[in-house]
C-alpha cells in the first residue's frame, strides 16, 4: 500500500502515539531503528500492531513499546520483513 491510516487503540506507545488518534502509514518506505512500524503479529497474523522499531537482526526486526509494560519482541517474537505493513509517520 501506498499510504494508508492507522488508528491507535492502545496506551502502550503513549505519549508519542496517542490513543485513539489517527496517524498516517506507507508501505513504500522500510522502517528503520527508531521508526515506528505497522506489523502482523508473528504468532497471530490476524492482530495488527504498531511498534517501535529497536533493532534490526539479520532480516528480523526487534520491536518494542513505549512503557515498561508494553507488549515487545519479548512476547511475540522477531518481526520478519514480509509481515511489515509500513511505516508510519509521527
Amino acid at each position: 500500500m501506498l499510504l494508508f491510516i492507522v488508528r491507535v487503540e492502545g496506551e502502550s506507545d503513549w505519549p508519542v502515539l496517542v490513543p485513539g488518534r489517527r496517524y498516517l502509514a506507507s508501505g513504500i518506505f522500510v522502517p528503520r531503528v527508531g521508526d515506528f512500524a505497522v506489523f502482523r503479529n508473528p504468532r497471530d497474523r490476524q492482530q495488527i500492531f504498531i511498534k517501535r522499531v529497536s533493532r534490526v537482526l539479520d532480516d528480523q526486526y526487534i520491536m518494542n513499546g513505549e512503557r515498561s509494560w508494553a507488549s515487545s519482541s519479548d512476547d511475540f517474537g522477531s518481526v520478519p520483513p514480509d509481515y511489515i505493513l509500513g511505516k508510519v509517520f509521527v
